[in-house]
């Protein structure tokens, strides 16, 4: 997020793993790599507002009721400065690969080219937890920035039927002789937090995903256009917590189940993994009279539902950057990207600032709060 991835299986194998999120690590071995692919869903993504993965996951936790107040709650909000939501881009086909959302593909029937990963960086001399093994992609799928050299160049490549999730920070792309190559990589078993790989007995912060600071899977938290709509149309909230970025999070340790190594440099203020959300109430949200999509957003961190965590370091500006699925996740496919004739259509509609105005082949679109929204920022 810095500025803050064959023989057909049976339908009904890979599709009900991905909605049940049931590890069905002996249906590879009994098929070959992928599940079916099936226009409108696979390789794109679950229905609005199914979390399929990751069924204890922390980002499905409700805020506690009451909510303990962390002690040094007030110096971290402080240390955020103006409060603000970072905007949500939505670029055009032409600059697509310059918005910083995350990818996120899901292994099908396409995905039928073997790879090596290797990893070079070894942080600690302890080599990432994929080194070595195999799995398939499909030529179409582009990382985080394209094929070109950006500042993460995160891709999450999803694989139901395996059971796992595998993450790459600072991929090459295209792989180059069969070898996929990335500073770093992780994976982590769909069935459990997210933060675990019981197949692997090695360092704890190496035992996930770790593709970001904290080791959140690069899949969790992440803003998804059809939810957001979908939230819009019945008054409600996403899904999950919103995995956000900030401009320095602080120095470590990170708190229970984030595993990664963590990379804050700025102390007093909040580390990542940290847990932060609005000490306000959906009726307080609605009384603010901001825009449905603001009000989603709001009430999705409000106490009465989850918050957000922050799991890396993200912009140069005040408040949080909120993770966004990048229209890629769709577009590389031929599909059309939901940010752009989806998401931007709504925040015309609603009256938001950018949203009928292109700069350098995007909509950067601002999310106006309240300063009162400010006031009611706390930690856990």
């Amino acid at each position: 997020m810095k500025h803050f991835t064959k023989t057909t299986a049976p339908l009904v194998i890979g599709f009900a793993c991905a909605l049940l999120a049931v590890v069905c690590a002996g249906s590879r071995a009994q098929t070959a790599p992928g599940q079916p692919f099936v226009p409108g869903i696979a390789p794109y993504d679950p229905p609005p507002g199914v979390v399929p993965y990751f069924p204890t996951s922390p980002f499905l936790q409700k805020i506690p009721n009451p909510p303990t107040v962390n002690p040094n709650s007030a110096a971290w909000v402080a240390s955020l400065g103006t409060f603000s939501l970072n905007h949500i881009d939505a670029a055009t086909d032409a600059a697509i690969l310059r918005n910083h959302g995350q990818p996120v593909y899901f292994n099908h029937a396409g995905a039928n080219i073997p790879v090596r990963i290797h990893c070079t960086e070894h942080y600690g001399h302890i080599p990432c937890n994929t080194e070595g093994m195999t799995v398939y992609i499909d030529p179409r799928e582009l990382p985080e920035n394209g094929d070109a050299p950006g500042q993460d160049d995160h891709f999450a490549l999803i694989d139901p039927v395996e059971g796992y999730e595998y993450d790459f920070w600072e991929v090459t792309w295209p792989p180059s002789d069969g070898v996929l190559v990335a500073h770093w990589a992780g994976r982590c078993a769909l069935s459990g937090n997210g933060f675990t790989n019981p197949s692997y007995a090695g360092k704890r912060w190496n035992a996930g995903c770790v593709s970001t600071a904290s080791g959140t899977p690069l899949s969790m938290g992440l803003i998804r256009a059809r939810d957001m709509l979908a939230a819009i149309a019945s008054g409600g909230t996403l899904p999950e917590a919103i995995a956000v970025g900030i401009r320095c999070p602080g120095p470590g340790p990170l708190p229970p189940p984030f595993l990664g190594s963590g990379d804050g440099k700025c102390p007093g203020h909040p580390p990542e993994g940290s847990h932060l959300y609005l000490a306000m109430h959906d009726a307080d949200v609605n009384a603010l009279g901001v825009a449905p999509i603001v009000a989603v957003i709001l009430r999705t961190l409000d106490e009465d539902h989850y918050g957000a965590y922050i799991i890396d370091t993200g912009g140069n500006h005040d408040g949080i950057e909120l993770g966004v699925q990048a229209d890629t996740t769709y577009t590389v496919w031929g599909a059309s990207g939901p940010l752009l004739t989806q998401y931007v259509p709504e925040a015309a509609r609603e009256g938001l600032p950018g949203a009928t105005t292109l700069y350098r082949g995007r909509y950067d679109i601002p999310l106006p709060i309240p300063p009162s929204v400010g006031a009611a920022v706390r930690f856990l």
